[in-house]
């Protein structure tokens, strides 16, 4: 099973369906209302999505971390890390690559 099969959050339910711009529209609004330590727990199901639905996630991800100070971006990569930590090497590495 899958961390988006066993993780079913209304974000990642919103991204897997999303097909069309306007349900893709509303995946990005979801990312953007979320609180930054609900979308660090969804991370590994996030990571599991396609390639364009993970570099959407990604683009939200990053344009919410530069909004930090340094040192709440900082917790933030170190949090990210110990969650890549625990996963599978593919998705691991994308995790890392919010990042990068």
């Amino acid at each position: 099973m899958s961390a988006a099969e066993a993780f079913e959050s209304t974000l990642i339910r919103r991204g897997l369906q999303a097909t069309t711009i306007s349900e893709l529209t509303r995946f990005v609004a979801t990312m953007d209302a979320r609180p930054l330590d609900r979308l660090l727990d969804e991370l590994p199901a996030l990571a599991e999505m396609s390639t364009s639905k993970f570099d959407l996630a990604r683009a939200v991800f990053r344009r919410r971390a530069r909004q930090l100070d340094p040192v709440e971006r900082e917790q933030l990569r170190m949090h990210s890390e110990e969650v890549a930590a625990r996963q599978d090497v593919i998705v691991a590495e994308r995790i890392r690559t919010l990042f990068s």
